[in-house]
Order: C-alpha cells, then sequence, then structure tokens
C-alpha cells in the first residue's frame, strides 16, 4: 500500500485537502501522481479491501486537486484516472426516484471490474 493510500485511510472520514495532496503529489499537475493512487484505490476496491464511500470520496477529494492543477490553456484530465473517478461518480446517484435501484452495484461495480481487467490490477 503506498504512503499516500495509508494516509487517506488513517485521516478518514476526514477529507484530503489539496495541501495533503501536495504532500505526495509534489504539485497539483502531478498527472502521473492521479494515474497511480487512482489504480491503487481501483484495485483496492476491486478486491473488497476498501468501501465505496471511502473510495468515492479520497476520488473526489483527488479531482478537486486536479481541477486546481489545471494550468491557463491546459485542462488536460489524467487517463486513466478520469476512468476511475467516473466509475465512482455514477454510484452517487440514483435513477429511480423511489431510490430502489442500486447504483454501486448497477454502475461502479461492473466499470471497476472492467478497468481491473483492462489494467491487470
Amino acid at each position: 500500500m503506498s504512503e499516500f493510500l495509508q494516509f487517506a485511510i488513517n485521516k478518514n472520514p476526514i477529507r484530503l485537502t489539496c495541501d495533503d495532496i501536495l504532500l505526495y503529489a509534489g504539485a497539483l499537475n502531478h498527472w502521473d501522481f492521479y494515474n497511480s493512487a487512482a489504480l491503487e484505490i481501483a484495485k483496492g476496491y476491486h478486491r473488497g479491501e476498501l468501501s465505496y464511500s471511502f473510495c468515492d470520496g479520497v476520488m473526489n477529494d483527488l479531482w478537486s486537486a486536479v481541477q486546481e492543477g489545471f494550468g491557463r490553456g491546459n485542462n488536460e484530465v489524467p487517463e486513466p484516472f478520469f476512468e476511475i473517478y467516473e466509475a465512482f461518480d455514477v454510484g452517487e446517484y440514483h435513477r429511480k426516484h423511489d431510490k430502489s435501484d442500486d447504483p454501486i452495484a448497477e454502475f461502479t461495480d461492473p466499470a471497476i471490474a472492467e478497468l481491473s481487467i483492462r489494467y491487470n490490477l
């Protein structure tokens, strides 16, 4: 487990700040950091080692830092970070008004499973 992920686990349920992320990323536009962190989070979730709520929260915190790291005229998003962010994001919202659906099981789990195969997690 990376030092960053261990830090995030220890800090949970308190959210990560950009300053927290800077300690590990070195710069808010360090795309390799975001990609490796996202892959590790997806791997932990897929293996049942990390909860959905933890992973979704950390990915949201990382997304905020990514946006802070956008430079003037450079709004590229790191991949596979963004795919993993979106996989957790789709689990946040019920599609049925009565909330009888399970967006995590219906959308997040299959997306993470597919990413796990593609990235050999």
